[in-house]
């Protein structure tokens, strides 16, 4: 994927939580700003429905349990148009596992929203398998949100963290689009150590051939960061004309620290913090197994996993 949003739906998965719910507030808010159609899912399979489901359904036959389940869906859009957003949603039961029905739902979709946390008895399964399967699996970019919805409106900036890896230049892309959309700052930050990392191909601004540990030091180290910055700048943000992302304000920085403590930390200030699916790996990786799995688990905010 490039990045870049195209076509079709944004899909939201809905399991009855409180999480899933602001996953799909926060999806109606952006469809709002973008014009396009929210798709809400709730996969009804053995093992994988919200135990509301079987609680309100008069018995375990499939037309009651099928009819339960919409309900549920039903009430959750319900509540949250609320919140006053007029956006076009369709509502989906699917007969499937939670996983499985959001991969293959998002498979011609614009986006995947999900929430940080399910319900008591499919917590255990966060990160660990649905949502994890979700971010490495998913074709589109996948949005996992947490906690109650965000000021309105919310001026904080749309966080990206780059590596100068392919991966880390989409999301930047991505995530210029979405401040774009929200006439806020985009702010870049590319996380570096002061130690030199075990992997010299973790510092693409250099001739690996030349590469010579001893001749290290912290200032060394501080160049090359800042010289991966400014190329990933270059190189994902130079000559953009699409009508999605007009001129906007942006902010690079550099944070000392590791990828996944840094843009935590940095992630305070704020409304979404955007990775590429891969990364380099070492210091500077956005790998989904080790820097992404740690942000979406941990990041204040929402959290975009770009391919």
């Amino acid at each position: 994927m490039n990045g870049v949003e195209t076509t079709s739906d944004i899909v939201v998965g809905i399991d009855a939580s409180a999480d899933a719910e602001s996953a799909l507030r926060w999806a109606c808010a952006h469809a709002g700003l973008t014009g396009r159609r929210i798709r809400a899912v709730l996969a009804r399979g053995p093992g994988g429905r919200p135990r509301v489901v079987d609680d309100i359904s008069p018995s375990v036959g499939v037309d009651d349990l099928e009819r339960a389940a919409s309900q549920v869906l039903h009430d959750a859009v319900r509540r949250a148009r609320l919140d006053g957003l007029a956006v076009d949603v369709v509502e989906r039961t699917v007969y499937d596992s939670p996983s499985d029905a959001l991969v293959e739902e998002s498979q011609d979709a614009l986006m995947l929203v999900v929430g940080a946390r399910g319900l008591a008895r499919m917590r255990r399964m966060f990160v660990g398998s649905v949502t994890a399967r979700c971010a490495q699996e998913a074709a589109v970019p996948v949005v996992v949100v947490r906690g109650p919805a965000p000021p309105r409106p919310d001026d904080r900036p749309v966080l990206v963290g780059v590596d100068g890896s392919e991966g880390s230049l989409a999301a930047l892309r991505w995530a210029a689009v979405q401040a774009g959309l929200r006439r806020v700052p985009l702010r870049v930050a590319h996380c570096w150590l002061s130690e030199p990392p075990l992997d010299p191909a973790c510092l693409p601004a250099f001739d690996l051939a030349a590469f010579d540990l001893a001749a290290f030091d912290e200032a060394v180290l501080e160049k090359a960061a800042r010289l991966t910055l400014d190329t990933a700048l270059e190189r994902g943000l130079a000559g953009r004309t699409d009508a999605a992302a007009p001129d906007i304000a942006v902010e690079a920085v550099l944070v000392a620290g590791s990828a996944a403590h840094g843009l935590i930390m940095a992630a305070q200030s704020a409304q979404l913090l955007v990775v590429g699916a891969r990364g380099r790996g070492g210091f500077g990786g956005l790998l989904l197994g080790s820097v992404g799995h740690q942000v979406v688990t941990h990041a204040p905010c929402a959290v975009a996993v770009v391919r």
